[in-house]
């Protein structure tokens, strides 16, 4: 079994789930959001679902998240959906899933004529 320690770095590493809404230019959004992560924290990966929401997976130190969260919320609508506040001050992960209004779900991305 886990020790008491192990048992509580376990309960307390739970991930944080943020979820954001906007209405502006995905583009210009995404863009935004990427330097305000990058002040606070690292994007470990992103997954696109067509053009109307992007999941993006952040580690971040748990003492930085609340400015992120703040930062963030200049740029879109955001909400916590759990409000789980950890104790110790340790990496952890945060799941943002940001929806955009303006999305067709039709994401096209246009590549380059390459010569050859």
């Amino acid at each position: 079994m886990f020790s008491e320690f192990q048992w509580h770095f376990l309960k307390n590493n739970q991930p944080i789930y943020w979820k954001g809404f906007s209405n502006k230019d995905r583009n210009a959004v995404i863009y935004e959001i990427e330097q305000q992560i990058g002040k606070f924290g690292f994007i470990i990966d992103f997954q696109m679902f067509s053009d109307m929401e992007i999941s993006i997976r952040i580690e971040i130190e748990t003492g930085k998240a609340p400015m992120l969260f703040d930062e963030l919320s200049k740029i879109i609508t955001i909400q916590d959906e759990n409000e789980q506040k950890c104790e110790f001050n340790h990496e952890c992960l945060i799941y943002l899933n940001i929806t955009f209004s303006s999305g067709t779900g039709n994401l096209r991305i246009e590549t380059p004529a390459v010569p050859g």
